[in-house]
């Protein structure tokens, strides 16, 4: 057994206990809101009979997707904890998960222009120079669907990382793994073979985004950045539409 096999076996998934179990079957049907918000689930007896499970495993779940803040538990009850509330205690996790299409489109397009604003003014000559090869392994990747997804992907992460400001950085990747999963990979896949004209838009307004950089061009950068979303959300839509 070589090393990588050796490491692969501590993969929790092959171990998930029953309580990680249910707690994800309970959270999956929380965000997919068929658990609306303020659900009451059941007192724990009769909840354990219908699970077949016992009341430890049901409080293991319960008390994981507390800590995560998706429910509350209260002396006469266990609920769904409503989106508001979980957005007001500042629970990012959480609300990135719950979030609407609508809101991480809103969310995105206040945030990452202002970001790509704050990179271009505080990038060096290194940075430039690998935002250049990156750019360059977009272009050599439009011929191939995952290989240019993932050169993409990297491509906007390093102009985050160029921000230099970890809050930033932080939530912006957070998010945006849940945007790329969601709409950039929906228009690819909905689009497959006829992909070429929105393709060759987006490398276009990379290499313009590039020139910004070169320039320290913050107000420019900002603007690219916003066009390319907005570019996105538009072929999404039309895409979505026509399903």
């Amino acid at each position: 057994m070589d090393k990588t096999e050796l490491l692969g076996k501590l993969s929790m998934e092959q171990f998930k206990t029953q309580s990680d179990y249910l707690a994800d079957q309970i959270k999956l049907m929380i965000t997919s809101e068929e658990f609306e918000d303020g659900f009451v689930f059941p007192n724990e007896n009769e909840f354990c009979k219908m699970l077949n499970v016992s009341r430890g495993t049901l409080r293991d779940a319960y008390k994981k997707l507390a800590t995560q803040g998706f429910i509350e538990r209260t002396k006469v009850g266990t609920y769904v904890k409503c989106r508001d509330t979980i957005a007001m205690q500042g629970n990012y996790s959480a609300s990135l998960e719950l979030a609407t299409t609508d809101e991480m489109v809103e969310f995105i397009c206040s945030f990452e222009p202002e970001a790509a604003s704050l990179a271009a003014k505080k990038i060096d000559d290194v940075g430039i120079a690998k935002l250049e090869n990156l750019m360059q392994l977009c272009e050599n990747a439009a011929g191939d669907y995952d290989a240019l997804n993932a050169a993409n992907y990297e491509f906007h992460k390093f102009i985050r990382i160029q921000s230099k400001n970890n809050l930033i950085i932080s939530v912006l990747n957070a998010y945006y793994d849940v945007f790329d999963k969601q709409i950039i990979n929906t228009i690819y896949l909905l689009l497959k073979e006829n992909a070429n004209n929105f393709k060759e838009q987006a490398l276009i307004q990379h290499r313009q985004l590039v020139e910004a950089f070169r320039k320290r061009d913050g107000e420019k950068a900002k603007h690219i950045v916003y066009d390319h979303l907005q570019q996105d959300l538009k072929t999404y839509t039309a895409l979505k539409h026509h399903r």
